[in-house]
């Protein structure tokens, strides 16, 4: 009697790279969400102090923090339930699909277009005409802000029409070839293209008129004040995170709009969870690191940042006891070792002693 017996073999870089996507899914992206959450509340905490309301920049900044909030939470937070509990409704849910990804979509919108605005503001800020200045007051920055977000939930109607479930194939997607190509059309010129060229032309033109600022001197010179130069800081290195992490899944994107028409069935297993690894990887991981970090950022680049921080955190009474010491310490300090001119003042005090 013959007995066949079939036997599978799993190839080991496979077996890595399906390994490495499930560390993603479930020690990844707990620890981003995790993080993201902590710095989304502090920043809207720290711009909510009055020493920041009343600058034109730390409102777009806020504004920016709120949209990488519901960015986490629409976006990776949905995504990490799916993974955990292997039930995915956006697949057989065609309202929970649409909304799902019409905020997603106008919260992504929305965070970049503040961080567009706010070098835009940080530009004219440095110029000499007192015209194009006028641009960075608080109140024209809640108008534009306003202006923005209502745009930007303009722009992504577009999502409740083309968007829907589709549970044979378990993915919720545009559902027609225009719907993709609108979809297309507004990730790559809208999400990350459009916004990544404004970011780093206008970057490098606050860089330049600092510098050119510096070398100006009696009235030609703008008075920009220290905590300004931080905020400009701060946002370009918020721009340098920004393309860092925009351009892994850019490059993908293209590989996967190219690939697209290519049938599974003619692809290896080690493509395919190559391929797999690489959506976790720059989807649904790589595009929330924006989201998730400006905090951190803006603590590793800003005294002044990291002063309100300190000044949220640590109890009033404990600064003002802080202070009271200070004070106190200077004062003994300034009685025995008094500021003199001269020689001669400091041996009158000794013979005086």
């Amino acid at each position: 009697m013959d007995n066949n017996i079939s036997t599978t073999t799993i190839d080991p870089a496979v077996a890595i790279l399906t390994a490495a996507r499930i560390g993603i899914q479930h020690i990844g992206q707990p620890i981003l969400f995790t993080l993201g959450m902590i710095g989304c509340i502090s920043n809207i905490a720290i711009f909510l102090r009055p020493s920041m309301r009343i600058n034109s920049c730390a409102i777009y900044f806020h504004a920016s923090s709120w949209a990488n909030l519901f960015c986490l939470t629409w976006g990776l937070f949905i995504s990490m339930l799916a993974s955990f509990t292997n039930n995915n409704p956006l697949t057989y849910n065609s309202a929970y699909c649409k909304i799902r990804y019409y905020i997603l979509t106008g919260s992504q919108l929305a965070s970049r277009a503040c961080v567009v605005l706010a070098c835009l503001d940080r530009f004219l800020l440095c110029s000499q005409s007192a015209q194009q200045r006028l641009f960075c007051r608080p109140s024209v920055a809640i108008k534009v802000m306003l202006l923005t977000i209502v745009g930007c939930a303009c722009l992504s109607i577009y999502v409740l029409i083309v968007y829907d479930a589709f549970p044979q194939q378990r993915q919720c997607s545009p559902s027609s070839a225009v719907g993709r190509i609108i979809d297309t059309t507004v990730l790559f010129l809208f999400n990350f293209g459009t916004p990544a060229l404004l970011m780093s032309t206008l970057s490098g033109m606050i860089i330049w008129r600092l510098k050119q600022n510096a070398k100006r001197i009696g009235r030609q010179k703008v008075h920009v004040r220290k905590r300004d130069l931080q905020l400009s800081t701060m946002l370009i290195g918020q721009v340098i995170l920004y393309i860092t992490t925009a351009l892994p899944f850019v490059s993908n994107f293209v590989y996967l709009t190219i690939t697209q028409y290519v049938p599974s069935s003619s692809k290896s297993s080690y493509r395919i969870a190559a391929e797999s690894l690489a959506i976790t990887a720059t989807g649904s991981f790589g595009t929330f690191i924006f989201n998730a970090l400006t905090f951190y950022v803006y603590t590793l680049t800003a005294p002044s940042f990291r002063r309100e921080l300190f000044a949220l955190v640590v109890p009033r009474r404990w600064m003002n006891h802080s202070q009271a010491t200070e004070q106190f310490q200077l004062s003994q300090t300034n009685r025995i070792h008094p500021f003199l001119r001269n020689a001669k003042s400091i041996n009158s005090q000794v013979e005086r002693n």
